[in-house]
């Protein structure tokens, strides 16, 4: 594990980064669509409707010109980390999300989620390919990872320096995929990275707003406080003990809500974070979200 250890990455100052650039024909191919479907298109993490409301998950769908409500949904129980860096890069990239919205998108997103594994899982941890039952290594994600222009490290642990670090990124606008799993006093087996979840959106400033976490089984969207994010609320007491006052009814419902964005894990057990050569640049803008 200390080998995956390290400096938490320089991230983007708070809002330096915009939406990709959208190439001419992606906008000539849109003109004849409905503002619905173009939104899809430009927006597939459907971040302009806002953070939403803690304890009311919304469903991600998929791009669709036609109007189709595919769920953004892994295919199976080992495509979660694909799944996320199918949707960041879609994000990233409007005209692989215009391909995506053409004729059938669920399996569209299905080819390319098998795709993104073969290309994530083709190195272990030193030369043998990583076993596709064990889904996508952080490593390997890292590699993959790309938000437009914006390259990925990787780091071990959910630290608050590596949460605030994530929370900023999504802040200026780069979404950070999340390796979430339990802890060691539930075996060592739940402790390792089990299941990603993507960081799409946050706003606020410090430990206040809100934040977006995508988790791909249910292709859901779940609203959670920041402040919960970086500092997790303990479990509520269990039926039978101390009646539950206000206060610790609003704690049960926000740890309800940040474990269902979790994907149903307790804590953030691995990072992915955005990262570039040197110290982000003030003028970097545009540029930076150019599809490629």
């Amino acid at each position: 594990m200390r080998a995956f250890a390290g400096p938490v990455p320089d991230v983007p100052p708070p809002g330096r980064f915009e939406r990709p650039v959208i190439p001419h024909d992606v906008e000539r191919r849109l003109e004849s669509a409905t503002s619905r479907a173009a939104r899809s298109v430009l927006d597939p993490l459907a971040r302009e409707r806002g953070t939403g409301t803690v304890g009311f998950p919304r469903r991600l769908n998929l791009p669709s010109l036609d109007g189709t409500a595919a769920a953004a949904v892994q295919v199976d129980e080992t495509t979660c980390g694909s799944a996320v860096l199918a949707m960041l890069g879609l994000a990233g990239d409007p005209r692989a999300a215009l391909r995506i919205a053409g004729d059938d998108p669920a399996a569209r997103f299905a080819r390319l989620q098998h795709a993104i594994q073969a290309a994530t899982n083709r190195h272990g941890l030193v030369v043998a390919g990583w076993p596709r039952s064990y889904g996508t290594p952080p490593w390997g994600a890292a590699r993959f990872a790309s938000y437009g222009g914006v390259r990925y490290t990787h780091r071990v642990g959910g630290s608050r320096a590596l949460l605030e670090a994530a929370v900023a990124a999504a802040r200026a606008g780069i979404p950070v995929p999340l390796y979430t799993g339990g802890d060691v006093a539930g075996g060592w087996e739940t402790a390792v990275p089990r299941h990603v979840v993507l960081l799409t959106l946050a706003d606020g400033e410090g430990d206040e707003g809100n934040a977006v976490l995508y988790e791909p089984s249910g292709a859901g969207l779940h609203t959670v406080p920041v402040s919960a994010l970086l500092d997790p609320p303990p479990f509520p007491a269990t039926d039978g003990e101390v009646q539950q006052t206000s206060v610790d009814r609003t704690a049960a419902r926000v740890r309800k809500a940040l474990t269902a964005g979790l994907g149903g894990w307790p804590h953030v057990a691995w990072v992915v974070l955005p990262e570039r050569v040197g110290r982000w640049q003030t003028g970097d803008t545009g540029a930076t979200m150019e599809a490629h």
